[in-house]
C-alpha cells in the first residue's frame, strides 16, 4: 500500500512538473521501457495582431509572431530534463534549459527537488507563469519592469498540500561575456502558505525575496561602471517600444521584496501581486575625480566633484490585480508543484480583467526637466556646470486591460484584449493616453 502511495505521488509530480513546463500535459511521447527513458516532444507558435491609437507618439501596429518554440523533455527515474528554445523574430534564443532530480516524499507528504541550469528565478508570481497558461496576452507590466526573468543557476523546491517553498542562487550573467568585471551574483526565494487547497478551490497567500551583487559592465577611465536598465513595454508583443524606462548607471546592489495572492475556483479566479524594488549605487570617485582633472569636467577638490557628480539610491514599486470568469469549459486548475493557475484546457469560454500600475519615477522635488536635453535640472536651473541630477524620470504607468478567451480544444486558443495606458513622463509630455485592440492566435502541443 505504502509503495502504492509513493508511486502515485512522484507519478503526479512528475505529471505537474510536465504539464507546467509545456503549458499542458505533452501529446508526443515516446518511451523506452528497458532503459525506464520517457521522451515528449512538443512546440508552440503565438501570433499576435495589434492596432493602437496614441496622442502623440505612434506605434506600429501591425501583426507579428511572438513565439515560434520547439521543446523537449526526458525522464529517467527521479531525474527530469528540460529544453525549449525559440525561433521567433527570425532567430534562434535559447529559453529554458535544466535539469531537475526530485527526492521521495517525506512523512508530510512532502515532495523535494533540486534544479540546475537556465531557468525562471523563483521571484514573482506572473514572472512564473508560463506564457502559455497566461490569461491574459501579455504579463503585467510592472512584473516586466521590476522582476527578474531566466537566470542561470542552482535551486532547491519543497512542497506539500499547504506550504511552498523555492529558494535558489543565480549567476549574474549566464553566458559569462559582459565587457570587464567577474560575475556578480543573485540569491532569493518564494514562499506560500495555502490554507485552502482541497483539488477544486484554492488559496495562497505569498512572500518573496531577491537580492543581486552587480559587479560586471564597461570600463571607463579605468572604472568599471555597471548599469541596470528596468523597463517595459505597453501591455502587447507586437510594438515592443519601452514607454517605461529607467537607466541606473553604477548599479551595485538590488532587493526586490513581492507580496502575492491567489484564489482558484472552478468557474473564478482572482490574483495579485505588489512588487518592491530597491537599487544602491557605488563608484570609484577619487579614480574617476583624477582622470577629469585638466579637463573641461576638472574640479578643484574630491569633495566638489562629488557635489557635481551626486550619486544615490533609487526604489521603485508596482502592483497588478487579474481576475477571470469562466463561462463554460473544464474547471480552472491550481498547480500545487508550482503555486500557479493553469491554463485553458479543452473547449473554454473566459473573460478576464487586469489593473496594473508601474512606478518608475524617483523624483527629487524642485528639479526642472528639459525635454531637449532629456535631461533633469537641480535647483530648477539649467545649467552645463553642473549638469547632473538624482532624479530618475522612467515613468509611471497605469494599465485596464478586459479580454475574452476562447480555447477550441487543448490545442488551439484565441485571446482578444481591449488594453488602455495612462502614462506620466516627462520624456513623452505629449503622450498620455495609449489605446490598444489585439489578439492572438496559439497553437500548442
Amino acid at each position: 500500500m505504502k509503495k502504492q502511495i509513493f508511486l502515485s505521488l512522484i507519478a503526479a509530480c512528475s505529471l505537474s512538473v510536465a504539464a507546467q513546463d509545456f503549458d499542458t500535459n505533452p501529446t508526443i511521447k515516446i518511451d523506452n521501457k528497458e532503459e525506464d527513458l520517457h521522451f515528449t516532444v512538443g512546440a508552440r507558435m503565438m501570433m499576435d495582431a495589434a492596432w493602437y491609437h496614441t496622442d502623440y507618439t505612434p506605434m506600429k501596429s501591425g501583426a507579428k509572431l511572438t513565439d515560434a518554440r520547439i521543446r523537449t523533455s526526458m525522464t529517467f527515474q527521479d531525474w527530469y530534463f528540460y529544453a525549449d528554445f525559440d525561433f521567433s523574430g527570425g532567430k534562434f534564443t535559447q529559453k529554458n534549459i535544466f535539469l531537475q532530480y526530485s527526492l521521495a516524499p517525506d512523512k508530510y507528504d512532502g515532495i523535494s527537488s533540486f534544479k540546475a541550469g537556465y531557468f525562471n528565478d523563483p521571484l514573482g508570481l506572473s514572472r512564473n507563469t508560463s506564457m502559455g497558461s497566461y490569461h491574459f496576452i501579455s504579463r503585467a507590466a510592472p512584473a516586466v519592469a521590476l522582476c527578474p526573468g531566466r537566470e542561470l543557476g542552482l535551486a532547491y523546491r519543497y512542497y506539500n498540500n499547504p506550504f511552498y517553498s523555492n529558494v535558489g542562487v543565480f549567476a549574474e550573467n549566464p553566458y559569462n561575456n559582459q565587457i570587464s568585471g567577474f560575475q556578480g551574483v543573485a540569491v532569493g526565494g518564494r514562499w506560500l502558505y495555502r490554507p485552502i487547497n482541497d483539488g477544486t478551490t484554492a488559496f495562497h497567500i505569498g512572500a518573496a525575496f531577491h537580492y543581486g551583487h552587480l559587479n560586471s559592465g564597461e570600463t571607463v577611465d579605468n572604472v568599471k561602471k555597471t548599469v541596470l536598465i528596468l523597463g517595459t513595454p505597453m501591455e502587447t508583443a507586437v510594438d515592443p517600444t519601452e514607454f517605461v524606462q529607467a537607466i541606473l548607471p553604477y548599479a551595485n546592489n538590488v532587493y526586490n521584496i513581492n507580496a502575492e495572492l491567489m484564489y482558484v475556483s472552478p468557474k473564478f479566479f482572482a490574483r495579485g501581486e505588489y512588487m518592491w524594488k530597491h537599487v544602491t549605487k557605488k563608484r570609484d570617485d577619487q579614480t574617476l575625480f583624477e582622470a577629469n582633472l585638466g579637463s573641461i569636467d576638472s574640479w578643484g577638490t574630491l569633495e566638489s566633484w562629488q557635489a557635481g557628480n551626486p550619486l544615490g539610491s533609487n526604489s521603485f514599486n508596482g502592483a497588478y490585480v487579474e481576475a477571470g470568469y469562466k463561462i463554460f469549459g473544464p474547471d480552472y486548475k491550481y498547480n500545487s508543484a508550482e503555486g500557479l493557475l493553469g491554463g485553458l484546457s479543452g473547449r473554454s469560454l473566459e473573460i478576464v480583467a487586469r489593473y496594473s500600475y508601474t512606478g518608475l519615477n524617483d523624483l527629487v522635488d524642485g528639479e526642472y526637466y528639459s525635454a531637449g536635453r532629456d535631461q533633469y535640472y537641480p535647483n530648477g536651473v539649467i545649467a552645463d556646470y553642473p549638469a547632473t541630477s538624482l532624479s530618475v524620470g522612467g515613468g509611471n504607468l497605469h494599465s485596464f486591460t478586459i479580454g475574452a478567451n476562447y480555447s477550441f480544444n487543448k490545442f488551439v486558443q484565441v485571446m482578444l484584449e481591449y488594453n488602455y495606458n495612462h502614462l506620466d513622463r516627462d520624456k513623452y509630455m505629449s503622450d498620455s493616453n495609449f489605446n490598444c485592440i489585439q489578439g492572438r492566435l496559439m497553437f500548442s502541443f
